[in-house]
């Protein structure tokens, strides 16, 4: 099983006033590439996907297309853990609907420690 594990995306920081959108969406799409080109069977992202706990619509997009592409590219599994700088409510409110096309999300910390627990299949089972 390939495993590519990143963090501290931080989409929708701004650097001395200035957007950093299309910085943002270039390292997404590099990312992807390496994951296609690579062949991954998980994406561990580890927390700090956006800057703040409120992103913009903008940031969100960007987010959820990415995350849409690497599902129909062929990536098995998409774990998304929380950081302190994102909301654990905001990662976890689509939990359900992302589960089903194989992303799993930990925003923070569950009451039932086996809510946390994540049972990852290979191709071949």
């Amino acid at each position: 099983m390939r495993i590519l594990h990143t963090s501290d995306w931080h989409i929708g920081r701004t650097l001395y006033d200035k957007r950093r959108h299309r910085e943002h969406a270039a390292f997404l799409e590099w990312l992807h590439q390496t994951i296609v080109e690579r062949k991954v069977d998980v994406l561990l992202v580890c927390g700090d996907i956006f800057d703040t706990i409120a992103p913009s619509n903008r940031s969100l997009e960007l987010y959820y297309s990415f995350l849409r592409h690497i599902v129909d590219s062929g990536c098995r599994h998409v774990v998304i853990t929380g950081g302190n700088h994102d909301s654990p409510s905001l990662l976890d409110a689509p939990k359900e609907v992302l589960e089903s096309i194989g992303v799993h999300v930990v925003g923070g910390a569950a009451k039932e420690v086996g809510d946390e627990v994540i049972v990852l299949t290979s191709r071949t089972g």
